[in-house]
């Protein structure tokens, strides 16, 4: 059975045409590599005048030829006037594939079927996502080879306010050559102090990251957002940093909103969910993602919304990438949910070890084993002006700290 979007968010308003002229399909590629992803693409030719990211679907059904099991994925909108929507999948094993596809819009529909073939990869396997290694549930494993995945990241919030594309290739690639293999992206947020940080907006830098529509994206608290409408050219450059990162096994944790922004979703609104089923569709075919419900998520939603929009969240990725949340205070974590994959507290005391066992200890009393992570532990070299340590952490320091967290199985 397909999923589309909710009858709440088709209620939305909307004139549109009884029909779009003509509907074509067609398919990126004959094969693919496993853990990579298959494209089936519907041009849509005079889409009509009301707003296709609420009046229009495109959802699909994949299957494995010889499996029982079928994946019911969602497409989305990638165009500002309706005339292209796209679906994806993402093949775990090598194999041939089918899959059904169809568009729909009021009244109208038009279905496409087709056929593709997963390949084990011509220069070896995909690593595929992390996941929760079975065996030990403290660590990470890769999906795809089942080799331990060390987990070594670092913050990245504004990497996409780079306008310069070139600047964010080269920023992964550094942390890249430095061995670190995840980091923390921003898909929306804005700010103009940076927690006391110099940093300087211009033509090639913006600490205001939009993924919709706005009328002064520039704005901090009067942006004029229309949440209804998404800019499909954030959404495509966000796509091409995860290419570029997945290409050499970063893991990008993509980070729905942060505290800093004035303006934010309606918390639990048709809006929010919208937004979030959006991301679920147009990145969740890409492997090297998980999801985070916030950075310094407490200071603008509460436990109950985190419960409850994580499920959901899960429930859209029809890939079930870990996702987590990242509070200011650690105690505010779904521990027990099953959405929930690992922690993300931050913590910057110079007792890591003992407390990293706590947080182990934390974990055991909800009767499920996860990986225990301390995503925020100090920074090097220096500091905003309100944190401890004026003049900064050194790197022997802070090397110390990330010994005791690993010492402790975190």
């Amino acid at each position: 059975m397909f999923r589309y979007l909710s009858a709440s968010i088709l209620a939305l308003p909307l004139v549109l045409a009884a029909a779009p002229a003509e509907v074509s399909f067609s398919q990126s590629a004959p094969r693919v590599d496993a853990y990579d992803f298959v494209e089936v693409a519907a041009a849509v030719a005079d889409p009509g005048a009301g707003n296709p990211f609420t009046g229009a679907t495109l959802a699909g059904s994949f299957s494995k030829r010889g499996a029982a099991d079928t994946l019911h994925v969602d497409g989305f909108c990638d165009a500002p006037d309706g005339s292209v929507f796209r679906i994806r999948f993402m093949p775990s094993a090598p194999g041939d594939y089918t899959y059904s596809v169809v568009y729909r819009q009021r009244d109208f529909s038009k279905t496409y079927q087709g056929a593709f073939q997963a390949t084990a990869g011509a220069h070896g396997a995909r690593r595929g996502p992390i996941r929760v290694d079975p065996q030990y549930p403290w660590h990470f494993i890769w999906e795809g080879t089942g080799e331990h995945y060390f987990f070594n990241g670092t913050t990245a919030f504004w990497l996409m306010g780079w306008r310069d594309e070139r600047f964010i290739r080269g920023s992964i690639q550094r942390l890249h050559d430095l061995k670190i293999n995840r980091m923390r992206v921003l898909l929306s947020g804005g700010s103009f102090t940076f927690y006391g940080e110099p940093a300087m907006m211009g033509d090639n830098f913006t600490l205001f990251l939009r993924p919709w529509i706005a009328a002064d994206p520039g704005s901090l608290d009067h942006p004029g957002i229309d949440y209804t409408r998404f800019d499909v050219a954030y959404w495509q450059k966000f796509e091409r940093m995860l290419r570029f990162a997945r290409e050499r096994d970063m893991i990008v944790s993509v980070i729905q909103d942060i505290s800093d922004g004035r303006v934010h979703l309606a918390a639990g609104s048709e809006d929010e969910h919208l937004y979030l089923r959006y991301a679920a569709a147009r990145l969740g075919a890409f492997s090297n993602i998980t999801w985070d419900l916030g950075d310094d998520m407490d200071s603008f939603r509460d436990e109950k919304w985190a419960h409850e929009t994580g499920t959901l969240l899960e429930g859209w990725d029809p890939y079930h990438h870990l996702a987590t949340s990242h509070p200011v205070h650690r105690e505010h974590q779904d521990r027990a949910a099953p959405w929930f994959g690992f922690t993300s507290i931050q913590d910057w005391s110079r007792t890591q070890h003992a407390l990293m066992l706590e947080e182990r200890q934390i974990q055991l009393k909800t009767g499920r084993i996860i990986p225990q992570a301390n995503e925020e532990y100090g920074y090097e070299d220096h500091y905003p002006h309100w944190a401890p340590g004026m003049g900064g952490d050194s790197a022997e320091t802070l090397r110390h700290v990330a010994w005791d967290i690993a010492m402790a199985g975190a």
